[in-house]
Parts: C-alpha cells; structure tokens; sequence
C-alpha cells in the first residue's frame, strides 16, 4: 500500500514499503531551532531497502515569491543540520524517533533531493533551458561537502528518477502563479 504524504501544499506519494519521517514535526528539531542552534532540518526523511533520502520541498509559485540566489546552499544546509539531528536522536533520543534515526545512520546509500516548484518552469529566473539541471549542477557542488554526490533536483512535472510521485494540492493550486 502506498504511503501519502502531505508537505507544503505538494502530496508525496511512496510506493509500499518506504518509512517517512516529517523532521520538522520531530520535538527535538523543534527545540533546535531556537538559540542558540538555529537548525533547519529537510521537510522529509525516507528510507527503503538501505536507502536514506532527504527531502526538501520548496514552492516559489506564490505570487511575489523569489527563488533565493543561495538556495543551493541553504538547502545543504538543511541536509548537514537534518543529518545531525538524526545522530543526537539515535544517540540521546527515545522511542519511534530514535528508532527511526539508527534506521536511517545504518543505511548504506544516503540521497538528497530538493523538490522545487519554479514558475514558468523556472527558465527566466534561472536563465537556462533546463533549469532542474542548472539547480542540481549547483547542488551537486553543495552536497559533495558532504559526500552525497548525486543530488536529484525535482518537481510535478519532472520526477527525474525519484521513487515517488509528487502532485499539487488541487485545493491552493488558484493562489499560485503558475497555474
């Protein structure tokens, strides 16, 4: 049975067998967002058959919403700050969130993914044909710190490869630009 989950005003839909964790729901990433941490964590975590993957979902289709010129490196930020809350709950943490964290440490492949909605397709505001390639080019540099090296950049309309399905919530799709 396939698991769905909301995020952001997008529907993330996994194929059966996959865990999903919403980090930011977690109460220790609650409390490292205040002084003097500031963590940011990824929207999601999955994990399916050794594989971790963490999620961020952006939405800049909002009228007036801008598309940061360091987004590539705020969203690496959130992996290395997502990856590091994952090692204090495994190590300090309790119940079903700690378990979850140990699953996700003793997966052998780790992958990040930035699932991006940019207006028009985002060839204006980043000025290339295939602007998800021109944003995983700059996130591959990001992650590579890390050693994850194959970032997949993603939205509705281009899977590129991930394994799951992302659809736009019919509900809020009128107050967005690029309906």
């Amino acid at each position: 049975m396939s698991v769905e989950v909301e995020v952001d005003g997008s529907f993330f839909t996994f194929p059966d067998g996959w865990e999903l964790e919403k980090l930011d729901e977690w109460p220790a990433q609650k409390l490292a967002t205040q002084a003097p941490f500031h963590s940011k964590g990824c929207d999601l975590v999955a994990l399916k058959d050794g594989e971790l993957w963490l999620i961020e979902a952006k939405d800049y289709t909002y009228p007036g919403a801008r598309v940061p010129d360091d987004l590539t490196d705020k969203v690496g930020l959130k992996f290395f700050h997502s990856l590091a809350l994952l090692h204090v709950v495994a190590r300090w943490g309790e119940g079903s969130h700690r378990e979850f964290s140990l699953k996700a440490l003793a997966c052998q492949r780790a992958r990040v993914c930035l699932a991006v909605e940019l207006p028009d397709g985002g060839r204006r505001l980043i000025g290339v044909a295939t602007p998800l390639a021109g944003l995983q080019d700059k996130l591959k540099r990001v992650t590579r710190k890390l050693r994850i090296h194959h970032p997949v950049v993603s939205n509705s309309h281009r899977t590129n490869g991930v394994p799951w399905e992302v659809r736009r919530d019919p509900g809020t799709r009128g107050r967005h630009s690029d309906r």
